[in-house]
């Protein structure tokens, strides 16, 4: 390859090289100058905690950036709440329930503000004003773990060194020589026992074979008064409804002489009016002479016959 040949390729290539990074360069700068051109209202955001945010961190809304942070963050006075301020599109509406997070592209990723509309239907005309304060909060991302992590893990370590300060002692204190003898003769102790246990149930079975026998005579006593008790109850059943009878027929009875007393009824009739008295006799008297076929009335013994009118 001729030296000119050469030349000529390096100052293409250099040529190539500074047209591409003036590309780049406009394509940045007319970008900024166009998000710098759209008109935005500020914000203020309170956060518990804003690490990992910094200046000019995209603002997310369901995704599409709606905005940038203004400025780094600031503690709040008399508080140690963090403040951001943040510059939204003025064509961007946020409903003042909505929630702003700090969240993470990625385990490591940089930090940007997530506005996280509220569910459900909303008020159009409750937005978030130009320069109101709105209370935030973090999500939760690999630092946060990391850092309660390393909590977990001191408080791990303080709970292995008791643990093991605890099985030192159990082993100087409750397995030492006395002890474990203590304990030998224990379950000797405990042996022996139930060895006089075993003699002594040997000794109550007969008295629980008696007993059994008691109990069941004494069933059978308790099924014999049962059904007595049984008959006694139909017999006083059956006295109650006779004594109802009784009551019910002395009160007809009652009644009745009630009103032959007071004349009132056939039995009153009978007993005021004496000519009824005497015809219901001699009624009776001929029925039983004569018969009901061949009845016929005659006077009665000792009394004058009927005299028969001219």
């Amino acid at each position: 390859m001729s030296t000119e040949r050469k030349n000529l390729e390096v100052f293409v290539g250099f040529f190539l090289l500074i047209g591409l990074g003036f590309i780049a360069t406009l394509v940045v700068t007319f970008g900024r100058v166009g998000q710098g051109l759209q008109k935005k209202y500020p914000l203020q955001v309170e956060f518990p905690n804003a690490g990992g945010l910094v200046k000019d961190s995209d603002v997310l809304l369901s995704g599409a950036r709606i905005g940038s942070v203004a400025e780094s963050p600031q503690l709040a006075e008399n508080s140690y709440r963090v403040i951001v301020k943040i510059n939204i599109r003025e064509d961007v509406k946020i409903p003042r329930k909505a929630r702003f997070l700090i969240g993470s592209s990625g385990l490591l990723g940089d930090r940007f503000v997530d506005v996280i509309p509220p569910s459900g239907e909303f008020d159009p005309k409750d937005v978030a004003e130009p320069g109101e304060s709105i209370l935030g909060s973090r999500a939760t991302g690999l630092d946060d773990l990391t850092a309660k992590g390393s909590v977990v893990l001191d408080q791990l370590n303080e709970e292995l060194g008791q643990i093991k300060k605890l099985t030192a002692d159990l082993h100087q204190g409750l397995l030492s020589e006395r002890n474990l003898k203590n304990l030998e003769e224990t379950i000797q102790s405990l042996k022996t026992t139930s060895e006089n246990l075993s003699a002594s149930s040997l000794k109550i079975d007969p008295v629980l074979t008696d007993a059994h026998a008691v109990v069941g005579s004494a069933k059978s006593a308790m099924k014999t008064v049962d059904l007595a008790a049984t008959d006694v109850r139909r017999a006083i059943a059956d006295v109650q409804k006779t004594t109802a009878s009784v009551n019910k027929t002395m009160d007809s009875a009652t009644q009745l002489l009630k009103k032959a007393g007071d004349g009132q009824g056939p039995l009153g009739t009978l007993l005021s009016d004496k000519q009824s008295g005497e015809n219901l006799k001699a009624f009776l008297w001929n029925l039983r002479r004569s018969g009901p076929l061949f009845y016929k009335d005659r006077p009665l013994p000792g009394d004058a016959p009927p005299q028969k009118t001219r």
